[in-house]
């Protein structure tokens, strides 16, 4: 495990596990539900801690790489994980009780954000998707303040001397990817994707640091 995931994991941790009380309040079936990870990875599910039965969950994603990003790459579990083509899920019409995106939208370009909230909804009767609110004053995936509000030209200047370059100690190219293919969402954005979902924000210190999309029947057409 790199120098960079033994800071951040105790961080994620902490507010996953809160994540996983919001899933367990408005999905209290969950341990029964057959479960669509999108985009996700096995230590989510660990830092969750909800104890669903890993052979319930598949995770969809673009690279099996990702799926075991800072564990060990033997210790894979029962979760099922399947590489797809990031825009059209290889599955009939509601084929999971449950979609789970997290901290995935951001990394999505902006054009295509929309198809992949509508094929969310496709194949789940219920989705949860969490994607960090561009109004936060620390940027997540760089740990740097103020880092995303800057023009995008100056900002990618910051992330060469950012936490999480000094610490992961990616390469140039890396770099510059994961900067560039990094964008967040305001709240009236994520609004348009999933129109009538709930919307529900995580703060910290008082401030959004996140936006929770609930999409189910018993919550459409809510805010808060």
């Amino acid at each position: 495990m790199s120098l960079w995931h033994r800071v951040i994991h105790p961080i994620t941790q902490h507010f996953r596990r809160r994540r996983g009380q919001v899933l367990l309040r408005h999905f209290p079936h969950i341990r029964q539900a057959r479960i669509c990870d999108l985009g996700g990875s096995r230590h989510f599910w660990q830092k969750l801690a909800l104890g669903i039965p890993e052979q319930q969950i598949t995770i969809y994603n673009i690279s099996q790489d990702v799926t075991t990003e800072g564990m060990d790459p033997q210790a894979e579990g029962g979760i099922r994980v399947l590489v797809y083509d990031g825009q059209h899920l290889p599955v009939p019409d509601q084929a999971f009780d449950l979609l789970v995106c997290n901290s995935v939208l951001e990394h999505v370009p902006p054009a295509q954000r929309a198809a992949l909230a509508r094929e969310m909804q496709r194949v789940a009767r219920a989705v949860f998707c969490q994607t960090p609110a561009r109004s936060f004053p620390i940027e997540p995936h760089f740990l740097m303040p103020f880092v995303h509000w800057l023009p995008r030209s100056w900002g990618y200047q910051l992330a060469k001397i950012s936490p999480w370059r000094l610490l992961a100690r990616p390469s140039a190219e890396e770099i510059h990817a994961y900067w560039w293919g990094t964008q967040l969402l305001g709240r009236s954005e994520v609004q348009r994707l999933f129109p009538g979902a709930r919307i529900e924000t995580e703060r910290v210190a008082g401030l959004s640091k996140s936006y929770y999309v609930i999409c189910a029947a018993s919550e459409q057409g809510r805010t808060t």
